[in-house]
């Protein structure tokens, strides 16, 4: 079955990514005949064999050439490719390098598989069911390290090569699902902290987080992300159809490729670095993995070859070009771990160097004669291609984060927010609500503050929320403002500000709404202030409801003066009121994209809108109001950033608040007048806390 195409409609990265590709012509380029192609492949092959790489026979660098061996033998029927890759079998009897849970170590069981599956030798197949024990026993008290549960062993993304795929293969040839369950967890571990969604390009590893080019690009290193592609195609090689995750590594390859497919340069190569090439000529072994990955997508009828097959062979004619006279490979990277370490000639090669062009020559045959193409691996017929990848699907969520100093965050497909806790009572915090500025429909708030907290391998560094890897991050500034729709109590011309929540309940936790309640204890001007806020957020909305109700003393505080405020980010920034539609809105641009914040609430309710500066200087846009009879007020915030996609202008913002404003102001998300659990909580007042005019 193919897997589930979930709507565009609010997927618009995806949409992007299509409009880009609309504007990239097709390259052109004579395609070669199968012929010639078997002549460039057994060129290299010889060189290689003739020539063989300084590197143990067990070296992670040796496992893309064993397997260009064995697919050679299979489009050429040539004993003598197999034989080669036998005797290299044979020196490490069929086994894995030394270190138990290191995937360069396991990266060479595939071509041994590979070899069991054609004379069902138990020689080569016991060393890795063998090795699979170790690896789990080295790895049991290891604790999670991200959501999906896995360890993080595969901390670099060439990992994703060198050790899923055999235990794929292992799971199919002995028909025992324990071995592919523990790689799918450990893959989509290392995706959840590499993958960047919004270039769809993994980081070699946490070191490049932070790094950026010379002209303050991501740094993504071609050949890792030809590693992780020829990893994830062979993993899907070797997948059940019925696999739960099938979906995500199929909407991964859509990702990647078509991201790849615009990063290819005019002379059919790629650089070292995809976003910022600089360099003056190609690289030969990420480009071969991805010209392989690319044919290997149009033979199972994944992907257009309209589009792709252009590609491929303008790829592979330039990848013949630094074939040498002698049969070498050239213009080859030398071992290294990013695109910096360049070093690249005609007179440089690489055994992996050969392995691709291997994979890239085999997969062309395939294309160019059906008859070729393998009938023991995963069928796709009738497969699409999800059209764009999501990890976890699109739901609302909240939960209260006491791992990070009692933090209370809430997010839905489009926006995110979080809200101080009594961890910080005695900080600059308080009852403000800060903006998480996400890019992507999946959850992140879990994702984000697991990854700012682990330390990880490589640098020893965590990944913060307060950078950009891809999903969004948090840029907005609460401090002591009311950030984005905070509401404090307005007397004698200040706001005097609640201080953090003291208490916290979630009321509905379902993938369409979320909704909680939070409490609020403080001394003002010498009488008990309490207020309980009810939030509702829903499914495809910018904005949440929030219902706050007020007593002073134990008695409903009616009419009680309230302000609803927006703390800009930019000193100067000018709000836009308009009382007649009960709507208040700043637009500023943060990192260079905009980010529209906003209120919106029940005309009738809004007694005036103020730009207010305190005595301290700090100026926000406030909406002053009154709490009806029972104590209670209600209004909306939100807000719209351009990194996500659709809002882009103020004037979208604009428009975005007023069809806001006259849908939701009289048929809310939710309404707690007529629950009677919606009350005021009499909670102690933390020792020593008060309300200080600000």
């Amino acid at each position: 079955m193919a897997p589930t195409v979930r709507p565009r409609r609010r997927f618009v990265f995806g949409k992007f990514l299509l409009l880009a590709l609309a504007t990239v012509s097709p390259l052109a380029a004579a395609e070669p005949k199968p012929a010639e192609i078997y002549q460039d492949m057994k060129r290299v092959a010889d060189w290689q064999i003739s020539n063989p790489s300084p590197h143990a026979v067990h070296d992670w660098t040796q496992a893309p050439f064993y397997l260009g061996l064995v697919n050679l033998h299979q489009v050429s029927g040539e004993a003598k490719y197999l034989d080669a890759l036998d005797s290299f079998g044979k020196k490490i009897s069929y086994g894995p390098g030394p270190r138990v849970t290191h995937a360069d170590d396991h990266a060479v069981l595939q071509a041994w598989l590979e070899m069991y599956r054609l004379d069902k030798d138990p020689a080569k197949l016991q060393p890795s069911a063998a090795h699979f024990q170790k690896i789990i026993t080295a790895l049991a008290k290891e604790t999670p390290k991200s959501i999906s549960g896995g360890t993080f062993t595969w901390c670099w993304c060439d990992s994703l090569f060198m050790s899923p795929a055999v235990w794929a293969q292992l799971s199919q040839i002995t028909g025992d699902p324990k071995y592919i369950a523990w790689a799918d967890r450990e893959w989509w571990t290392t995706t959840d902290v590499l993958y960047d969604p919004e270039h769809h390009l993994f980081y070699r590893d946490n070191k490049f987080f932070i790094r950026r080019t010379a002209s303050g690009k991501k740094v993504f290193w071609a050949r890792g992300n030809g590693w992780v592609l020829v990893g994830l195609v062979h993993v899907l090689d070797q997948l059940p159809a019925a696999h739960p995750s099938r979906g995500k590594y199929l909407g991964l390859y859509h990702d990647m490729i078509y991201a790849l497919l615009k990063l290819q340069n005019a002379d059919g190569l790629w650089r070292t670095s995809l976003l910022d090439p600089q360099d003056p000529h190609g690289e030969s072994s990420g480009s071969a993995f991805f010209v392989y990955a690319m044919t290997w997508g149009i033979n199972r009828g994944l992907l257009p070859a309209a589009t792709f097959r252009p590609a491929i062979m303008k790829g592979y004619q330039a990848l013949v070009r630094n074939i040498q006279p002698t049969g070498m490979l050239g213009f080859v990277q030398k071992i290294g771990d990013s695109p910096d370490k360049q070093d690249t000639d005609a007179n440089s090669t690489e055994v992996y160097g050969s392995g691709a062009f291997l994979l890239a020559g085999s997969e062309i045959i395939r294309l160019l004669e059906p008859t070729k193409r393998r009938s023991d691996l995963a069928t796709f017929k009738g497969v699409t291609l999800p059209d764009h990848f999501l990890p976890a699907a699109p739901r609302a969520f909240a939960r209260f984060v006491p791992e990070r100093s009692d933090d209370f965050a809430w997010e839905n497909d489009l926006v995110a927010f979080r809200t101080y806790g009594p961890a910080l009572r005695s900080g600059l915090e308080n009852s403000g609500f800060d903006c998480w500025l996400k890019r992507v429909p999946y959850p992140i708030i879990y994702k984000w503050y697991m990854e700012d907290r682990l330390k990880l391998p490589y640098g020893n560094v965590a990944k913060s929320y307060h950078d950009d890897h891809g999903e969004g991050y948090d840029h907005y500034e609460v401090g002591d403002s009311r950030g984005c729709g905070g509401i404090s109590v307005w007397a004698d011309g200040e706001l005097h500000n609640s201080d953090t929540f003291i208490a916290q309940r979630i009321i509905e936790n379902a993938p369409q709404r979320v909704t909680f309640e939070l409490d609020y204890a403080s001394d003002l001007n010498g009488k008990i202030l309490r207020e309980t806020k009810r939030i509702s957020l829903i499914m495809g909305q910018r904005l949440f409801q929030c219902d706050s109700r007020f007593t002073l003393d134990g008695k409903v505080a009616a009419n009680l003066d309230v302000a609803i405020g927006l703390g800009p980010q930019i000193k100067g920034s000018v709000p836009a009121f308009s009382p007649k539609t009960g709507t208040m809105q700043l637009w500023e641009k943060l990192d260079g994209l905009g980010l529209g914040t906003g209120i919106a609430m029940d005309p009738s309710r809004v007694v005036k809108m103020i730009s207010h500066a305190d005595a301290a200087g700090l100026t926000q846009a406030l909406c002053l109001a009154r709490t009806d009879e029972l104590g209670g007020i209600r209004w909306f915030s939100g807000f719209g950033w351009e990194g996500q996609g659709e809002i882009t202008t103020a004037e979208k913002w604009t428009a975005h608040l007023q069809i806001f404003a006259a849908r939701f102001i009289k048929a809310p998300y939710a309404d707690p007048s007529k629950d009677a659990s919606f009350k005021v909580h009499t909670l102690d007042i933390p020792a020593g806390n008060t309300m200080k005019p600000q």
